[in-house]
């Protein structure tokens, strides 16, 4: 429950009074921050990650006089931001972890063939008849289901999957002729 000192100065701070605001910020924050910083172990993240929820509680004043415990909400405030923090660092970890397994394993040459395999792939799409073209890449590379894609073309499904096996072979085709040129 709020102490009447404490809804009072809660009061001030939803009218806009920067004192009182300051007189809860000196209380709290440093608690705030030790508590953040206790859970994500880096003080200086606790910092910004402290000073974004005092700007939260001022953005969002004019809903502090309802509250029934401040200490309660901006613990909640501190855990959740806390919490989000690790989450999206965790994210972040496995995507960079992923990214350089990925890079470390591709050699340069192995990059320049998938380039050049890339390459003739267009090529092989671009020779299609416009219609197969249009299928190919509505279904391989927008992602359009063939149901859809019947749809929009005013095609049956049927044709749609006879157009794709077809592109497919013409693909095929010319990566054949590629790999017994060079073979």
């Amino acid at each position: 429950m709020i102490h009447n000192e404490e809804l009072n100065n809660l009061e001030r701070i939803a009218s806009g009074d920067h004192e009182a605001f300051r007189s809860i910020f000196m209380k709290y924050y440093p608690k705030v921050k030790y508590f953040i910083a206790h859970i994500i172990k880096s003080e200086e993240t606790a910092e910004d990650l402290s000073q974004d929820i005092f700007f939260r509680v001022w953005t969002s004043k004019e809903h502090l006089p309802n509250l029934r415990s401040f200490n309660a909400y901006i613990y909640r405030m501190a855990k959740n931001s806390a919490l989000n923090y690790l989450e999206h660092k965790y994210i972040e970890d496995i995507y960079v972890a992923n990214y350089s397994n990925q890079s470390e394993s591709i050699t340069p040459e192995e990059e320049l063939n998938a380039k050049e395999l890339e390459f003739l792939i267009q090529i092989a799409i671009d020779q299609m008849p416009e219609q197969r073209r249009k299928i190919y890449i509505m279904s391989r590379i927008e992602n359009i289901k063939n149901g859809k894609i019947a749809e929009t073309l005013g095609l049956s499904e049927k044709t749609i999957n006879n157009q794709l096996s077809l592109a497919l072979k013409d693909i095929r085709d010319i990566l054949a002729l590629v790999f017994l040129f060079f073979l």
